[in-house]
């Protein structure tokens, strides 16, 4: 859509992700091959490659966003696959990093995807699941509101808003025997909602 390719969206998506790289990077270690699940227009992945140019992200979406320029794609560092199937393409203990920001939300399944997220890290690896996760109802109602206002100013974005409670989120962790090493939150600009950052490990 049209909105999404104001300059105003795109600075403003812009400084998003420069909080987020911000945050991120100091979770990310040198010379990691990194998977950007549900990368979307992949700023993210070029400002974290700002902090640390040793670093090699794959993207990985569902479509090609419409702000994912052939000048992102050039750069060093960087590539970008299309998923075509329901499970990841990619062989079991690939990646040293996995990162799911804002991602499982908008999968069919959250839980079936943070197995297939922890079948692709290698055995020293870990998942940065970055994620909103309501805390009642009422947040629940309000970040599914902001959520679909926003991914609806993108052409093609699917918007299925499979949000799931923090506890369950917890549960879910026990449950698929995934270790907590690190625990915070972020809260960008502009849609100031509260995203929880877990770093997981099998």
């Amino acid at each position: 859509m049209f909105l999404a390719n104001l300059p105003i969206y795109k600075k403003l998506t812009k400084q998003r992700s420069i909080t987020f790289a911000n945050y991120l990077s100091k979770l990310i270690p040198a010379n990691s091959h990194v998977l950007d699940f549900g990368c979307g227009n992949m700023f993210t992945a070029m400002e974290l490659l700002k902090h640390d140019p040793s670093l090699h992200i794959t993207g990985l979406d569902v479509i090609r966003d419409q702000n994912l320029t052939d000048e992102i794609l050039a750069m060093k560092g960087i590539e970008f696959k299309i998923a075509n199937s329901k499970e990841l393409p990619f062989p079991d203990d690939t990646f040293d990093i996995v990162i799911a920001l804002a991602t499982m939300h908008h999968t069919p399944s959250p839980e079936y995807y943070l197995s297939e997220l922890k079948r692709v890290i290698k055995p020293t690896g870990a998942v940065i699941l970055v994620e909103e996760m309501y805390l009642n109802q009422a947040d629940r109602i309000y970040i599914s509101a902001q959520d679909w206002i926003l991914n609806n100013m993108k052409k093609g974005v699917p918007v299925p808003l499979n949000f799931r409670s923090h506890k369950h989120y917890l549960a879910e962790f026990k449950k698929q025997g995934l270790n907590v090493v690190f625990e915070g939150s972020v809260r960008p600009i502009p849609t100031m909602m509260h995203h929880y950052v877990y770093k997981l490990t099998k």
